[in-house]
């Protein structure tokens, strides 16, 4: 039988890189999660939902209500800083990035974990950020992805014994198609070499390296890591040393 995998994010960046690589496998049945419309519908024969990730109070209306809760593994590629790069950010903005880099996972967890029988396996891969663990991005965005170390930690905790396993992959900086390196390289080229000469390899990974490793966490021999921090940085994290 095949595994269904849900991703989120799937306009460009990661999700749409994942959601290109493992459409192509036919083992999986791949469902999608966008966050620019409102209507369902179905292209290239996945199943793609529509949700405000900015109203979270409509995930639960709209996605909780549905009869398309019964998945395998859900992945969170949706995210990002939404251009706010104050160190004062009002309280509006902090919401938005709490609600799209943090809650709404949260929301789309809790509907597929009480909705889950109670035998079936849930595998829940967080895809988080090297923002969140240094001080490298907006004082916004760091914040909402250090949120989900913990909540990782606690929710594999808590809900092990249920079958629910979940991982959090830290990637460092990777271009992928139209994703925020990627508009970086096209628009600003200076800084993104600037950015690219800080890492110890001089060379940013595509999306494409990343795809054994979601593969990996895919699969059920990836169970032992739940509740863990997996990190593909690049040798990022010790390019300050």
């Amino acid at each position: 039988m095949k595994k269904k995998i849900l991703i989120t994010g799937i306009n460009n960046g990661l999700g749409f890189d994942i959601l290109k690589f493992l459409s192509k496998k036919k083992k999986f049945k791949i469902s999608g999660i966008s966050n620019i419309n409102s209507k369902k519908k179905l292209k290239n024969n996945i199943e793609i939902f529509y949700l405000d990730f900015f109203k979270t109070k409509n995930i639960s209306l709209n996605f909780g209500k549905s009869k398309y809760h019964e998945f395998d593994t859900i992945i969170h590629c949706a995210g990002g800083g939404l251009g706010y790069r104050s160190n004062l950010i009002s309280v509006e903005e902090m919401n938005k990035l709490m609600n799209l880099n943090f809650i709404s996972i949260f929301e789309l967890n809790k509907i597929l974990i009480s909705k889950k029988k109670k035998n079936k396996r849930l595998n829940i891969i967080h895809i988080g950020s090297i923002a969140g663990q240094e001080v490298k991005a907006s004082i916004g965005y760091s914040a909402s992805k250090a949120a989900l170390t913990s909540y990782n930690k606690n929710l594999a905790h808590k809900y092990f014994k249920s079958k629910v396993y979940t991982k959090l992959l830290i990637p460092g900086s990777f271009l992928s198609t139209n994703g925020s390196m990627h508009k970086l390289k096209k628009n600003k080229f200076n800084v993104f070499k600037r950015i690219e000469n800080q890492l110890i390899s001089k060379n940013m990974i595509t999306s494409k390296k990343l795809m054994p490793l979601i593969e990996f966490l895919i699969s059920n021999n990836s169970d032992l890591l739940s509740g863990t921090i997996i990190s593909a940085t690049n040798l990022e994290t010790l390019s300050n040393y």
